[in-house]
C-alpha cells in the first residue's frame, strides 16, 4: 500500500496561505470537491472558499479540480468557481488524473499541490503521482452513505494516529543517535 501520509495538514483550505503554497514548492493546484471546497454532496462552498480560489488563481496559482464526482457536478462547480478547469471521475487513488492535470496546467506534476480531505484517495493518489499532498479536515460528516464514510474516516484517524507514532519513534531516535555522535 502507497503511502496516504500527508506531508502537509490544514482546518480548512482557507488556511492555507500564499506564502505556504510557495514554501511547499507549488506552482500549481490542485483541489478536491466535497468537503474540501464545497460542504458534502452540495453546490454550496462554505464562506471563503470561493474568495480564496480568486486570490489563488491571481497570485498567479493555476488551480484545477481533480474530483471522484460526476462530470455534470464538476462542470457545474468549475463555473460557480470562475470557470476552472476540472478532471471528474478522476479514480483517485489512481494517478492519471494527476498527470492529465499536470499536462493541462504545463507544469511537472511534483509541482502540483494537491489539496483534499480523504488520506486514500485525495493525499495517497498525490503522493502516489508525486505531486505535494496537502489534507484539510472536513467541512461535515458525509450525509450520503454516512455509515460507509464513518467507517472510512475512523480508518483514515487510525493510520493517522498510527503513523504519527512511528514517525515520532523515528525522529526521537533520530535525535537520540545524533546526540550520540557528539
Amino acid at each position: 500500500m502507497h503511502d496516504a501520509y500527508p506531508k502537509y495538514e490544514y482546518a480548512r483550505i482557507t488556511d492555507i496561505t500564499l506564502q505556504d503554497l510557495r514554501m511547499m514548492g507549488a506552482k500549481a493546484v490542485a483541489v478536491d470537491l466535497d468537503n474540501t471546497t464545497v460542504l458534502d454532496s452540495t453546490m454550496h462552498a462554505p464562506g471563503g472558499v470561493k474568495e480564496w480560489l480568486r486570490d489563488v488563481r491571481a497570485a498567479g496559482f493555476p488551480v484545477i479540480i481533480i474530483s471522484n464526482t460526476y462530470t455534470i457536478r464538476a462542470w457545474w462547480l468549475s463555473k460557480k468557481f470562475g470557470k476552472l478547469p476540472w478532471i471528474s471521475m478522476a479514480d483517485k487513488p489512481h494517478t492519471s488524473a494527476f498527470f492529465k492535470a499536470a499536462k493541462m496546467l504545463n507544469v511537472d506534476v511534483s509541482e502540483i499541490a494537491m489539496i483534499g480531505d480523504r488520506l486514500f484517495t485525495d493525499v495517497m493518489g498525490a503522493n502516489k503521482a508525486g505531486a505535494i499532498s496537502v489534507k484539510v479536515e472536513p467541512f461535515e460528516p458525509e450525509k450520503l452513505f454516512a455509515e460507509k464514510f464513518r467507517k472510512e474516516r475512523k480508518k483514515e484517524r487510525e493510520y493517522l494516529e498510527k503513523r504519527r507514532k512511528e514517525r515520532n519513534a523515528e525522529n526521537h531516535s533520530f535525535i537520540r543517535n545524533a546526540s550520540r555522535k557528539k
